[in-house]
């Protein structure tokens, strides 16, 4: 809704009545009061609705602040989820470094390689490479 104010503090200050016998006649001056109430019960109007406009942008900023910690304390518990994913995944790689081409696999090799196996693909899901995880330092 559009506020348009018909008066100015210039326009009111400059208002001329005209006079008759017994002072300024009462119609001129009620009519340009009704301008006046007119124009502050729009100005009230449209005070108003920027306090619900203001209000209304805090509790959105309020929301997006809020949002946001949520949106770190979840990014700072996935890269704690993958610094133990990490050292896991190179204590396995070491075990499996002692594997040589010519023993015999055993239960606890195969385990093993299923384990890195799974650790790998849960990585993947989460958007980083296994194979280049142990290389960052």
């Amino acid at each position: 809704m559009e506020h348009k104010l018909e008066l100015s503090p210039k326009k009111i200050l400059d208002e001329k009545f005209t006079k008759n016998v017994k002072g300024y006649d009462p119609d001129e001056v009620d009519a340009f009061l009704d301008k006046v109430i007119l124009d502050y019960q729009s100005f009230l109007s449209y005070q108003k609705e920027n306090e619900q406009y203001i209000a209304s942008l805090r509790a959105e900023l309020q929301k997006a602040s809020g949002s946001s910690a949520g949106a770190r304390d979840n990014e700072k518990r996935l890269s704690e989820r993958i610094r133990s994913l990490e050292a896991e995944n190179a204590s396995l790689h070491n075990k499996l470094d002692n594997i040589r081409p010519g023993d015999s696999p055993t239960a606890e090799n195969i385990g093993l390689i299923n384990q890195v196996n799974r650790l790998s693909q849960f990585l993947y899901q989460l958007g980083y490479d296994p194979t280049t995880l142990a290389k960052r330092k």
